[in-house]
């Protein structure tokens, strides 16, 4: 089942650098999302979906192996369509997300983040200081 872009008039470059990350590159990047900035690194979705199950709090095995389940299923479906020609996100994933905010960074809990990519106003590769 192909994930369906919801905002062709989002950025055609945005679009593409998600799908180079959800092919295994990453790379540094400052967005601009509803005037609030955020900076992290850019990685694919099956990424994502790895460092967000390490993350998790786990201590009952029974969920643990829910997780497992369902975190597997998913990065196979993602794996399966990355793959194909047509494939595009409608999502992009940070690692080491951090918000900027007027006074300063505010780092944002856990470090992962997973914003829409039509929700971007703006983009860039110099990191904020």
């Amino acid at each position: 089942m192909k994930e369906v872009q919801e905002d062709k008039h989002s950025d055609y470059v945005l679009r593409y650098l998600v799908r180079l990350a959800d092919n295994g590159a990453e790379m540094d990047v400052t967005l601009n999302v509803g005037g609030a900035t955020i900076k992290g690194v850019l990685i694919g979705n099956v990424k994502y979906l790895e460092e967000l199950e390490h993350t998790l709090h786990r201590g009952n095995s029974e969920l643990e192996e829910k997780m497992t389940t369902f975190f597997d299923k998913m990065a196979d479906k993602f794996k399966r369509e990355t793959d194909q020609d047509d494939y595009e996100s409608g999502y992009l994933h940070l690692r080491k997300a951090t918000l900027v905010d007027s006074q300063g960074k505010v780092p944002l809990q856990g470090s992962l983040w997973r914003g829409k990519i039509s929700d971007v106003n703006g983009f860039s590769f110099e990191s904020v200081q």
